[in-house]
């Protein structure tokens, strides 16, 4: 039996261009996000509902996107740096030849002949035995070990062996990636069109079963864990959000991962068989301010707003019950906090709770005066700040709207103007707002610094760049302890190595910084909405107090996890033994059977995707955990 091997992720500094990161979302009027190969990391944080687009599918994640490298931080002394991975033995493809660990390095060397992301952070992969590889990381870290540990899964030297020695051959060689011999090699690759995908999962795609309609999966008696799964197929019933409903009301799909409106979910929950799996997607919106614009460069001016605004009245407006009211104000998700912060820390920050006598008290010392029931600035002019906000974003836009609605109440004249979601990223650099509506927590990678990064440092803050500062949140900031830190410095840090001890205090530090300041002001983590068929073809689903359900729905979905691993079983009424699902997979004749394309069959459900192929561990995100998977071990040393 594999051994849990556990290990604390810890993030590495990393800078997404925001308009890039829009299709991640898992939406509540959108189908949820492919993930690849089920191996495939969530990279991104998953954003609010565009309106205009309700049944739009978003694209798929595919292998994640090159990023920019981290900002270069002193090694300590001693940092574990190789990180050697053991496949179980006797792992089969479904053309009956055996799984080894050259087929990972192939899809490492592929991902360095398209510059991805892991190449960043590694700097060698070798092959030690048949079924073990060895990987030298360049910069140790939790950024580095998720993409090693959940970020690429093997594929077949069979059908890809050609390229696979391609590409070693030109990185042994020292031949760059934008050399024409590397590009036309990854033309080619990608201009492969196999008949069938070859799998080493419990299921295989039936090419003869795939149609506009659905597509049929059916048992690889061969692949991994397939003696423990009692079905005899998956059918994934093609569908966007709103084609999936009518299915999901009429009792054919068993589980979905589609983006629910609340009113979708009311209907939902209505019929018996019918409970809704809600679990933190590692996301939320919030106010972000500019302290380029007074006079929000007042610490008394932010806070006040904390207290004025009902948080849980903004949760359940934008959301129903998937808006979940963020209580520990710290700038990363409320489910980090326990494996973060020691009870010491958590005493000393303020939860801001609604108290407008506070606000007001806070408001007269930063200079405002109210006359009359309305706030006025210093000047005695009538204060109306502007809240911005996406307006294609259906969830924020509500956020924001109800946000508006109570500081009208509360006598300061506030006023939305919407933008096209497709403006955030020069929005958020150049500053040119008074009050922004954006991601105010996150949490892929699940580690704070994660949350940090995204939002405290360049290009959304920077307070040295005189020509775009973003929000301006100065570096320099009193810490714990009285003494001053520079928040920059301990956002790069923070995720130094892959011990996570000597990253608590630095995280400590920023959270009490965030706490005492408030750069933003988040509202609310937003959870999902998944419905589940719990009597109608399937038994053996865990009870949803499971910490398992605290996992991300992508990339470590709950469920899948319960398929693969054979808990979930067909029942009495089940004939077909067949597993329901649904997805907005490319279509024939646009879909193909080339894994690393754009439009690959292997893009379906999170349990289609692991079916095929399994990933080497799964991450608890309750524990923090990689569990191993197809893998027998994993060393660091």
């Amino acid at each position: 039996m594999s051994k849990y091997f556990k290990l604390v992720s810890i993030v590495l500094i990393f800078a997404f261009v925001l308009a890039a990161c829009q299709p991640a979302t898992p939406e509540p009027t959108k189908a949820a996000e492919p993930t690849k190969a089920a191996a495939v990391e969530p990279t991104k944080a998953p954003e609010p509902t565009k309106a205009p687009e309700a049944t739009k599918a978003p694209e798929a994640t595919a292998v994640p996107e090159p990023t920019k490298a981290p900002e270069p931080v002193a090694m300590p002394e001693g940092v574990k740096n190789i990180v050697t991975l053991k496949l179980k033995e006797g792992l089969k493809w479904s053309d009956g030849t055996d799984v080894e660990a050259k087929d990972l390095l192939g899809v490492l060397n592929i991902a360095w002949a398209r510059n991805e992301a892991i190449w960043t952070y590694i700097k060698d992969v070798v092959v030690v035995d048949k079924t073990t590889l060895q990987i030298f990381v360049s910069t140790p870290g939790s950024r580095a070990m998720r993409l090693i540990l959940r970020g690429y899964v093997p594929q077949p030297y069979s059908l890809y062996g050609k390229w696979f020695d391609q590409f070693a051959e030109f990185r042994a060689k020292g031949v760059k990636t934008d050399a024409e011999e590397v590009k036309k090699a990854v033309d080619d690759l990608l201009a492969f069109r196999p008949e069938k995908l070859v799998v080493y999962g419990p299921y295989n795609i039936d090419p003869a079963q795939v149609t506009e309609q659905q597509v049929i999966l059916t048992k690889n008696k061969t692949g991994f864990n397939a003696d423990k799964i009692g079905f005899d197929q998956i059918i994934t019933f093609y569908g966007e959000t709103n084609e999936t409903i009518p299915l999901v009301l009429s009792g054919q799909i068993d589980y979905s991962t589609h983006g629910y409106t609340p009113a979708n979910v009311t209907s939902f929950t209505e019929l018996p068989n019918i409970k809704i799996v809600r679990g933190p997607t590692g996301t939320g919106p919030g106010l972000w301010f500019n302290e380029s614009m007074p006079p929000f460069d007042k610490v008394e001016v932010r806070q006040a707003f904390a207290y004025i605004v009902d948080r849980e009245e903004v949760a359940m407006v934008a959301m129903g019950e998937s808006g979940v009211a963020v209580e520990f104000m710290v700038g990363f998700p409320d489910p980090l906090v326990k494996n973060w912060l020691s009870d010491e820390l958590v005493a000393k920050l303020n939860p801001y709770k609604k108290d407008w006598a506070k606000a007001e008290e806070l408001l007269t010392t930063a200079g405002l005066k109210k006359v009359a029931g309305v706030w006025q600035t210093a000047d005695g002019k009538v204060w109306e700040p502007e809240v911005q906000v996406p307006g294609d974003f259906q969830d924020w836009l509500g956020a924001a709207q109800n946000t508006v609605d109570q500081l009208n109440q509360f006598g300061i004249k506030a006023k939305i103007q919407t933008f096209p979601s497709s403006e955030r990223a020069v929005r958020q650099k150049e500053g040119k707002y008074q009050i922004l509506v954006d991601i105010a927590i996150r949490e892929n990678y699940p580690h704070p610094q994660a949350a940090y990064a995204y939002v405290l440092m360049p290009p959304r803050n920077d307070p040295d760049n005189a020509e775009a500062k973003g929000f301006n949140f100065p570096w320099k900031q009193i810490g714990p302890d009285g003494k001053e830190v520079n928040i920059k410095e301990l956002i790069n840090a923070a995720v130094v190595g892959f011990d996570v001890e000597p990253q608590k205090p630095m995280i400590e530090a920023l959270a009490y910084v965030f706490n005492t300041q408030l750069p933003t002001l988040p509202l609310f983590h937003r959870f999902s909405n998944d419905p589940v068929d719990m009597t109608s073809r399937v038994t053996g689903w865990r009870d949803f107090s499971d910490p398992i359900y605290m996992n991300n729905q992508g990339s470590d979905n709950y469920i899948a996890i319960q398929f693969i691993g054979g808990e979930l079983q067909p029942n009495d009424a089940n004939t077909a033994k067949a597993f329901q699902t649904s997805w907005p997979y490319y279509q024939p004749p646009k879909g193909d059977y080339n894994y690393f394309t754009t439009n690959t069959l292997t893009w379906l459900d999170p349990v289609a995707t692991a079916s095929l192929y399994p990933p080497l561990t799964w991450f608890m995100w309750d524990s923090e955990e990689y569990v191993p998977l197809i893998l027998e071990s994993i060393e660091i040393k």
